[in-house]
């Protein structure tokens, strides 16, 4: 999912420069008239808690726009991206989470797609799963649960590469 500065500014009541510092170090793309569009999941841990209590992260979850595909996160590129956001997250999100993540090991062993290679990697997977926008809403109370069984197996084939291993 990705969130603009000033969308970003917008959602936490901070203006648009001080959006730009907090955003400095998150990854970007250039968007429609050289807007750039930054990754939601590294712009959430730079919300201050007043922020927070305020009301900001359904805010930038409204505002985020998710992308075309939604099943494929970064792979094990976006690995280091989701352990940062997991470290961050409130305790009761994470709770939510490691429900979500145990619903994916579950519905992945349940799955045809459990061989080898995915068993290997399934603990990278674990984590990428976080990244997932309808995941994501849900851990900030912001969506419905998601259908795990139906999500878990094809989020699993298109996360995992031959460098997945390597990676984890």
């Amino acid at each position: 999912m990705e969130i603009s500065q000033h969308d970003y500014a917008r959602a936490c009541g901070c203006c648009v420069e001080t959006a730009g510092r907090r955003l400095r170090s998150a990854t970007y793309r250039s968007g429609p008239r050289g807007t750039r569009l930054y990754n939601l999941a590294e712009a959430l841990p730079t919300v201050r808690p007043r922020e927070i209590a305020k009301g900001a992260i359904p805010a930038l979850l409204s505002a985020a726009t998710p992308p075309e595909d939604t099943l494929y996160v970064g792979g094990v590129e976006a690995a280091e991206v989701a352990r940062r956001l997991i470290e961050w997250l409130p305790d009761d999100a994470r709770t939510r989470l490691s429900k979500v993540q145990n619903f994916f090991v579950v519905s992945v062993a349940n799955s045809n797609v459990c061989a080898a290679p995915v068993v290997e990697n399934l603990e990278l997977l674990r984590v990428l799963i976080g990244l997932q926008p309808d995941v994501l809403k849900f851990v900030f109370r912001a969506g419905d649960v998601p259908d795990m069984d139906r999500m878990s197996p094809a989020f699993a084939i298109c996360n995992y590469t031959t460098t997945t291993k390597e990676a984890a």
